[in-house]
């Protein structure tokens, strides 16, 4: 178990993390107190993702895999093949994210299931139009994708812009051809 100072945010105890296969790649939820801290998603290769679990969380974190995990892993694979499911539900530490990052974070989740919508369309929603870089760069560090769907932010002239998690911009057109019925 390793206990993490996040600044002025708390502390935070990483448990331990489990490591997954999806129709996107290899996945992986770390968790502090029985809610998802960190979600990575969509690896090519195994080591990979644990290589950057433990450079993210050191080489104390366990392995290891609880019942409620286990079903938040078969949801996130039943939405990976093109089910629509709900991930409202599955708990998150939202404690090391800044009050913007989870305004930001928390209008994403808004984006119904096979839309997207603009980073300058999410800045006037939490109330900050002109914000619509630093609501990129708030998707940019969300810790929970596909939980809170990222993917589904594109630019205002309708480009995908960027993505941050797993395969990067390839990744982020896959999750939009899964969720617009075009599984791949």
């Amino acid at each position: 178990m390793r206990v993490i100072m996040n600044g002025t945010r708390g502390i935070h105890t990483i448990q331990s993390y489990t490591v997954f296969r999806t129709s996107i790649g290899w996945c992986g939820i770390v968790m502090a107190q029985r809610k998802v801290h960190r979600l990575f998603i969509g690896y090519a290769r195994l080591h990979q993702l644990k290589r950057h679990i433990r450079d993210a969380f050191g080489d104390d974190i366990g392995l290891n895999c609880s019942g409620t995990i286990s079903m938040v892993i078969k949801k996130l694979q039943r939405f990976c093949c093109g089910e629509k499911v709900s991930l409202s539900d599955v708990p998150m530490d939202w404690s090391s994210l800044t009050e913007f990052q989870q305004r930001v974070l928390r209008a994403a989740a808004q984006i119904p299931y096979g839309s997207v919508d603009t980073y300058g369309g999410l800045a006037r929603k939490i109330g900050s139009a002109r914000s619509a870089r630093a609501v990129g760069n708030a998707l940019a560090r969300n810790p929970f994708p596909l939980l809170i769907p990222c993917h589904r932010v594109v630019k205002g002239d309708g480009r995908i812009g960027g993505f941050s998690a797993g395969d990067g911009i390839r990744l982020k057109n896959k999750l939009l051809s899964i969720e617009m019925g075009d599984v791949l």
